[in-house]
């Protein structure tokens, strides 16, 4: 076959010396050297390698072998494309856990369960907590494919994703759509499949009076124009250069058009000026159908209602998105920090639900990280007006009996700004961590008595959570004037709230299966006071019982018909997605 393999990354020039001189010695001992060739192993399911060589050819030889990031560090290999290679696994091992790293390699997610087949153990990783630990990949530890795609096309034009769906549609192979592998659930990976890596879309452009086409001309809006891998962070950068604000997710690794636009999309000013999908113009988009289709208020606006909201890697794959870019502000932020026992972080939490009411209406919103941390933000107060409000946190806050409490109030003179002060570094990359979330309306925090026992049931939730996090970012005061796909919940609640687990490279299935239960069964207290509630999809439980209510409410029977329209063949698949074909699916052979 001509397919190619990329490497991970370019050699360095040393490595341990040892590590080699341990693997000759094993491979003396067991009678071999050299790791079986991967070609001979990789998926196959029928299709030739004629059939392989064509679409190879079709998209100008950019179809590759997916070898898992760790790859290099291992000797013995089942199935795999790539080789073992010392000085390559130096430099994965330097920045295993580097987000900006994870990003440019297909095989890489920032969550490592999904570059594994969860069921079974099949995996190729490294010791997150010491990626210079030799023993996570020396023999008899081998390296095996998991849930990464077999083989990815490194889109650079829609023909590129009309020849997939083509190639899906004679074959019957299954696909996924990835980005930068940021991801909760699992939509973007996905066993014995044909990968559609879309990372390498990255132009951008401002528009100060954008019209969506075929829209009557009329006065437009300022806008950025964006493909699809490109991250939220350069578009914070791209934003600011042009004299406007352009507001995102907490993390370096977030592609803006993405499973977080189409997800829903939240910020820290979200409460002010709406989610990512309030903001969005016009979409760009491949449908599985072969059709590339402009999707705004004009147009196939069944498609654009889709998009907005109805989840990512289900209606197409988006190739450009244009949004509305906000006028350029200041944030008056709120920093407070203190040592959250789990004594304290009962205190911290009841203090913010009897005051989350009226800092939502005030205009803040933001992070409350109840072991550690308080970050929050308002775009439309002052300094004065904001020291105000926060006067009685201050004072909360002089009152623990911790000594390293600090606050501090300052304004901060753009959203970029904001985001590299606080929240750049604030999401790990490169472990293996599992969430659940539930959206919390308005009512819980009506009364004494309802606050009373939404404190109760958030201790439940975070008090073996390995990362809890009260997220202040429902769009509470924005004034919704556009329809969009995502639940209604969203419209109102006040937090959205998440709790975490996790595991190191080489916890037991048993384990595993017992954390994912472990965290629905705690969400449950929160379902429980919450219902008829949702949670939010990007960043909920894998678990979530009846996701279709959860996830998009009254819109899911309106969503299935728009799936059925543009992927009448079913080409695009993912887990707990619109009209999904279900658990037993193969596909999803790797969930737990």
């Amino acid at each position: 076959m001509t397919i190619s393999y990329r490497p991970t990354a370019p050699p360095s020039a040393c490595f341990m010396t040892y590590l080699l001189m341990q693997y000759t010695l094993f491979a003396a001992i067991c009678g071999f050297f050299s790791p079986v060739a991967a070609s001979s192993v990789l998926l196959r399911g029928g299709i030739t390698d004629s059939q392989w060589n064509e679409l190879n050819s079709t998209v100008n030889g950019r179809l590759f072998y997916a070898s898992p990031l760790a790859r290099p560090c291992y000797f013995l290999a089942q199935g795999v494309a790539g080789d073992f290679n010392t000085a390559t696994c130096e430099s994965v091992m330097d920045n295993y856990t580097n987000r900006d790293y994870r990003v440019n390699v297909f095989a890489a997610y920032m969550n490592t369960e999904w570059e594994t087949c969860q069921s079974t153990s099949s995996q190729c990783l490294l010791n997150d907590a010491d990626p210079q630990d030799t023993l996570a990949f020396s023999p008899p530890s081998v390296c095996e494919q998991g849930s990464i795609s077999s083989y990815y096309i490194d889109v650079r034009s829609p023909s590129d994703v009309q020849s997939a769906f083509s190639f899906a549609r004679i074959t019957g192979i299954n696909l996924a759509i990835k980005s930068t592998g940021h991801d909760y659930i699992g939509r973007s990976s996905a066993p014995d499949s044909l990968g559609i890596w879309i990372h390498n879309l990255q132009s951008l452009a401002y528009d100060a009076d954008f019209v969506p086409s075929a829209c009557p001309p009329s006065s437009g809006d300022p806008a950025i124009t964006f493909e699809s891998g490109v991250l939220q962070e350069r578009l914070f950068e791209f934003a600011e250069a042009n004299h406007v604000t352009f507001p995102g997710g907490s993390s370096t690794s977030i592609a803006a058009a993405g499973g977080y636009l189409q997800g829903g999309g939240h910020s820290a000013i979200s409460n002010v000026f709406g989610l990512a999908v309030d903001r969005v113009l016009q979409a760009k988009v491949v449908t599985p159908r072969g059709d590339y289709l402009t999707a705004n208020r004009c147009q196939n606006t069944d498609l654009f209602f889709a998009l907005r909201g109805g989840g990512g890697s289900t209606f197409g794959v988006v190739m450009e998105v244009t949004m509305k870019a906000l006028p350029r502000i200041t944030l008056t932020t709120a920093v407070a920090t203190f040592n959250g026992t789990d004594e304290r972080m009962e205190s911290i939490l009841q203090f913010m639900i009897s005051h989350s009411l009226f800092y939502a209406q005030r205009g803040w919103g933001g992070y409350v990280l109840p072991r550690q941390s308080i970050i929050f933000t308002n775009p439309i107060l002052g300094i004065k007006e904001a020291a105000d409000d926060m006067a009685e946190l201050q004072a909360f806050l002089d009152s623990l009996a911790d000594s390293t409490s600090t606050f501090s109030l300052t304004v901060i003179p753009s959203f970029l700004s904001f985001f590299n002060e606080f929240l750049a570094s604030s999401v790990p990359v490169g472990v293996p961590s599992i969430t659940s979330s539930r959206l919390i309306p308005v009512d819980n925090f009506a009364t004494n008595t309802e606050r009373g026992k939404l404190l109760d049931a958030l201790m439940e939730v975070f008090r073996d959570s390995s990362f809890p996090i009260v997220f202040a970012v429902a769009p509470f005061l924005y004034n919704q004037t556009e329809e969009t796909s995502v639940t209604d919940a969203w419209r109102r609640s006040l937090w959205h709230i998440t709790s975490s687990a996790s595991w190191s490279f080489n916890t037991t299935t048993d384990t595993k299966i017992r954390a994912y239960q472990g965290l629905t069964k705690k969400m449950d207290t929160l379902r429980d006071i919450t219902p008829g509630s949702g949670a939010y999809q990007n960043e909920a439980d894998i678990h979530e019982p009846n996701f279709e209510a959860s996830f998009w409410g009254n819109n899911y029977e309106r969503l299935v018909a728009i799936k059925r329209k543009y992927d009448p063949d079913h080409l695009l698949d993912c887990w707990h997605c619109v009209d999904w074909k279900g658990a037993k699916d193969p596909k999803y052979k790797c969930y737990i």
